[in-house]
C-alpha cells in the first residue's frame, strides 16, 4: 500500500456541508476503531512494564509495516487530555524526539479538525523531513465510550453470508468459509480500507474468521448460538453487537470497559498553504491514537502507525529506523509527564 496524501478539495466544508463533513471525519474514526481491534493480532516485538510494541508481519503487498504501541499512562485522563488532545500542538515538540516544530496551517473546526505542518530532523539521515497532516480529534463519553466491535470483512464476505443464510447449508456460522484465509496463520492481513459509517453492507460487527482470538466481549454471544438450528444460529449471529440488548449484556461482563476515551487521527494531506519546506523532504504517515480511561482509573494510550520516509531511503532502512524510534516516543512522553513539564 502506498501512502498518498488526500487533496484539500475533497474535505467538505464544515459550514457549507456539515453532513458531508461529519461523514468524512467519521470514516477515519471508524477506521481507527477497526485498527484498534484488528492490530491486537500483531506479534509482540518488545514489552516493558509500561509499553507493549507490536509489529505487522512482512506483507508483500505493502511497502512498510504497520506498528502498534500500547502504553500504560501513570497520570490521570484529564492530564493526558490536556497534553495530547486540547493543547496537542503546543506540547508535541516538547516530548516527541527529533521534532523541530509544529504549526497550524488551517483550522477547519477548532480543536476537532486541523491541518498542521510537522518538522523533524532525521538522525542518521542527511535530509530533514516535513509532514503536512490532517488531524481529526474526537472525544467519547458515557455510552459513546463503549468499545465498538467493528472488524472489517470484505463486501463479498457479506454476500457469501447472505447466500449461506438462504441455503441453510451450515450447522453454525463459525465454520462458514466467508472469505479467503491468509496463506499462513502467522501472517496478518492488511489493515482494513477506509469505509463510511453508513456502509454497513461492507462491514461485519464480529470477525467471523477467528472468534478464538477475538478479545472483545461479543465473542461469547456467538458461542451461544452453536447449538441452535441453522436459521436461528444465523439470525443470532447476524445481530451480535448491533442491538442495544447485546451491548448491555456484554458490557455487564466487561467491568473495565472505558468510561471516557478520545481519538486522534492524523493522515497526510496536500494543502496549498503547506508546501514542502526548503531543505526538507516531504514525507507521509498515518497514525490512529486512542487514550482510554477505565472504571478502575487506569489510563491507556494506543497508537497505530504507518509511514513512508520518502526520498532515497530504502524501505527496509526506513522500517528499521521507525521501529527503533516508535517505542522511544512513548518513553519520551512518560518522562515528560513524570517530570511535571506537561502541566
Amino acid at each position: 500500500m502506498v501512502l498518498t496524501p488526500i487533496k484539500r478539495s475533497v474535505v467538505p466544508s464544515p459550514l457549507a456541508d456539515s453532513a458531508g463533513f461529519d461523514e468524512f471525519t467519521t470514516q477515519y474514526l471508524n477506521k481507527c476503531d477497526d485498527l484498534l481491534s484488528y492490530t491486537q493480532r500483531y506479534p509482540t516485538v518488545k514489552q516493558t512494564p509500561w509499553i507493549t510494541m507490536q509489529r505487522q508481519n512482512r506483507n508483500p503487498h505493502e511497502s512498510h509495516r504497520w506498528l502498534r504501541r500500547t502504553v500504560a499512562i501513570p497520570k490521570t485522563y484529564d492530564e493526558i487530555k490536556s497534553i495530547m488532545f486540547r493543547n496537542r500542538l503546543d506540547h508535541l515538540p516538547r516530548w516527541v524526539p527529533h521534532m523541530l516544530g509544529a504549526e497550524l496551517v488551517e483550522s477547519l473546526v477548532p480543536h476537532m479538525c486541523d491541518v498542521v505542518r510537522l518538522l523533524y530532523k532525521s538522525p542518521g539521515l542527511k535530509a530533514k523531513r516535513d509532514y503536512c497532516q490532517l488531524m481529526i480529534k474526537r472525544e467519547f463519553v458515557g455510552e459513546q465510550a463503549r468499545p465498538k466491535p467493528r472488524l472489517f470483512t470484505p463486501s463479498a464476505s457479506m454476500a457469501n453470508l447472505a447466500q449461506a443464510y438462504r441455503s441453510q447449508s451450515f450447522t453454525n456460522l463459525s465454520d462458514m468459509p466467508l472469505s479467503p484465509q491468509p496463506t499462513s496463520p502467522a501472517q496478518p492481513l492488511s489493515p482494513p480500507p477506509l469505509l463510511s459509517a453508513h456502509s454497513e453492507s461492507a462491514r461485519s460487527v464480529v470477525d467471523l474468521h477467528d472468534t478464538s482470538r477475538d478479545p472483545s466481549p461479543y465473542g461469547h454471544c456467538r458461542s451461544r448460538s452453536r447449538n441452535l438450528p441453522p436459521a436461528a444460529a444465523a439470525s443470532a449471529n447476524q445481530y451480535v453487537g448491533l442491538t442495544s440488548e447485546s451491548l448491555r449484556d456484554s458490557s455487564s461482563q466487561e467491568p473495565d470497559r472505558p468510561v471516557r476515551r478520545f481519538q486522534v487521527v492524523s493522515v497526510p494531506i496536500a494543502h496549498p498553504n503547506c508546501t514542502q519546506q526548503r531543505g526538507f523532504v516531504r514525507a507521509v504517515y498515518e497514525s490512529y491514537e486512542e487514550v482510554s480511561e477505565y472504571q478502575d482509573g487506569r489510563v491507556e494510550w494506543v497508537c497505530i502507525y504507518h509511514s513512508d520516509f520518502s526520498g532515497w531511503v530504502p524501505s527496509f532502512v526506513a522500517d528499521h529506523s521507525i521501529a527503533n524510534a516508535f517505542p522511544k516516543e512513548a518513553e519520551s512522553l512518560l518522562n515528560y509527564i513524570n517530570a511535571g513539564t506537561g502541566s
